[in-house]
């Protein structure tokens, strides 16, 4: 059922697509709808999320891993446990949850149900000692700040190892020796985890993301532009890895937002975008962009600001764009 009033207020501003929104659009409007404009988003706690996100913080920004994520004694809960206690923690306010209030108990009951989590076994209390354990109970303290990923010590030594590998990279080491700059000294700039917006002209709405490492190097003239990737496949299907997750889609974002925000300083600039990848068998390689591929992407991307467009300015969130208005066949 549309909800008008919280359509409108997503229309009441300019909105930013980042490159997940839009990849969400093009796949399912409707999970858009749902997501950005019904602002009915559950969070995504997977485990090999939460282990991206800790290499990228020990590669691009050490000083904050503590900041960011906090070592949970124990084992961390599964990934449909993890679930399971992130929506229990939407829907209360419970500080223990090992407490064996009624009501309480009855709430893990329904989400188990919910989720279809251990529903094979046969007594309310095999269940309830699934969920209601140390383990839990130890990550469960931590999931109410926001700002914190709970890890355990496993995964952050995983994650040290994995960051060696990531070293021995000709080009990560390069990157990992420059530090960001709040002016150009010494006629480089380097932004990392940096947030970039802008608006576009012609669009009523605009683009936004955070950059994993950009340098912008004046004495070369040259503007190097790095996303670090961590895939469950081999470095040898990464070209079939970017064009199932529409990566290109998010290398000509990046590359948007840092000319669209450095323009009248990289006027004239050579352009690199490289994606470091590490695979499951930790084998690190940093691909670079053909100029034929970057003009193919290119290409897309402005038939991609296409469908936004006509989404966004229209309203339509019932089907993907390919099959308005017309008949596909099998």
């Amino acid at each position: 059922m549309i909800d008008l009033s919280k359509e409108h207020e997503f229309y009441s501003k300019p909105f930013k697509f980042s490159y997940s929104s839009i990849n969400k659009l093009l796949f399912s409007p409707k999970l858009f709808y749902k997501d950005y404009i019904l602002l009915d988003r559950e969070e995504r706690t997977d485990k090999h999320l939460i282990e991206g996100k800790l290499l990228h913080c020990l590669l691009f920004e050490p000083e904050n891993v503590s900041k960011k994520f906090k070592i949970v004694p124990g084992k961390l809960p599964s990934d449909s446990l993890r679930k399971v206690l992130h929506r229990l923690n939407d829907i209360s306010t419970q500080k223990h949850l090992m407490s064996t209030d009624p009501a309480w108990q009855e709430k893990i009951l329904k989400v188990l149900e919910d989720v279809n989590l251990y529903q094979s076994l046969k007594s309310d209390d095999a269940k309830l000692s699934k969920v209601q354990t140390m383990d839990n109970d130890s990550y469960w303290t931590f999931i109410s700040n926001p700002i914190v990923d709970a890890i355990d010590e496993a995964t952050l030594k995983k994650a040290e190892e994995r960051l060696e590998y990531l070293k021995e990279d000709k080009h990560v080491n390069f990157i990992s020796n420059t530090k960001p700059t709040e002016f150009a000294l010494d006629e480089l700039e380097v932004g990392i985890e940096k947030y970039l917006e802008c608006d576009l002209e012609g669009y009523d709405f605009g683009l936004k993301g955070f950059i994993d490492h950009f340098i912008i190097d004046d004495v070369n003239k040259k503007v190097i532009i790095t996303d670090l990737k961590t895939t469950g496949k081999s470095i040898s299907d990464f070209a079939e890895t970017v064009d199932y997750y529409n990566y290109n889609l998010q290398a000509t974002i990046y590359f948007a937002l840092v000319y669209h925000n450095y323009k009248d300083q990289i006027e004239n600039y050579d352009f690199d975008f490289k994606f470091t990848v590490i695979d499951t068998y930790n084998q690190v390689y940093t691909f670079s962009i053909s100029e034929d591929t970057w003009e193919r992407w290119n290409e897309l991307f402005y038939e991609t600001l296409q469908v936004v467009d006509y989404h966004y300015k229209n309203r339509v969130y019932n089907l993907p764009f390919q099959f308005i208005g017309n008949e596909i066949k099998l």
